[in-house]
């Protein structure tokens, strides 16, 4: 009987985790498709197939389907980077900070919900902060060699920065990626020199 309930218990849980699931994605497709301004509950739920009251009852407030979604970009945006297959460390970190440009050009404005709070919230300010700071250390972790060996944690962290404030840039439509990303590969070919693991050009 205990084996029973568990089994529901289990079947359940999957369910609401999958309906939350579809819940973010509807809103990460709308977000992106028509900005910032469709993210009103009503239309949201009627795209997902359901009512207004299924996205109360799993985010509590828009601002609860906001940090959701800010949450699962974040998620997508480190998953791609952490995918790059690790080579020469140059190779590695060029490809690292590829995967990361082309996962903020794929969803700028869910970089932008994911990196930045709304105005006047404080908990969603603390809770921007934290993933801000986690992408930044994952981001770091990503650039690292496998072996971790001579790899200068600051010098990946500057990295970082920069890879950080030019996709701020790209997302609010202040320079376009092939004016940043020799600067970026430029800073990294100088990471490595650094790290004593590249070359020296």
């Amino acid at each position: 009987m205990a084996d029973q309930a568990s089994a529901y218990a289990q079947a359940k849980n999957a369910a609401r985790d999958a309906l939350r699931a579809r819940l973010v994605q509807v809103a990460s497709e709308r977000l992106e498709a028509e900005g910032f301004e469709a993210l009103s509950m009503r239309p949201l739920a009627r795209a997902a197939g359901c009512s207004t009251m299924v996205f109360y009852t799993e985010f509590r407030s828009k601002d609860g389907l906001l940090e959701a979604l800010a949450d699962d970009v974040a998620d997508r945006l480190l998953e791609a980077v952490e995918t790059v297959a690790d080579v020469d460390a140059a190779v590695h970190r060029r490809a690292v900070v590829g995967a990361f440009l082309d996962a903020v050009m794929t969803m700028p404005q869910g970089y932008r919900v994911a990196v930045r709070p709304l105005p006047g919230n404080h908990s969603a300010a603390a809770g921007a902060r934290a993933r801000l700071s986690r992408l930044s250390e994952r981001l770091v972790s990503a650039l690292r060699p496998a072996d971790g060996e001579g790899s200068s944690v600051l010098a990946l962290f500057g990295l970082v920065l920069a890879l950080r404030g030019a996709a701020d840039q790209l997302v609010a439509g202040q320079v376009e990626r092939y004016e940043v990303e020799p600067s970026l590969l430029a800073l990294v070919d100088a990471s490595t020199h650094l790290d004593g693991i590249g070359p020296s050009t």
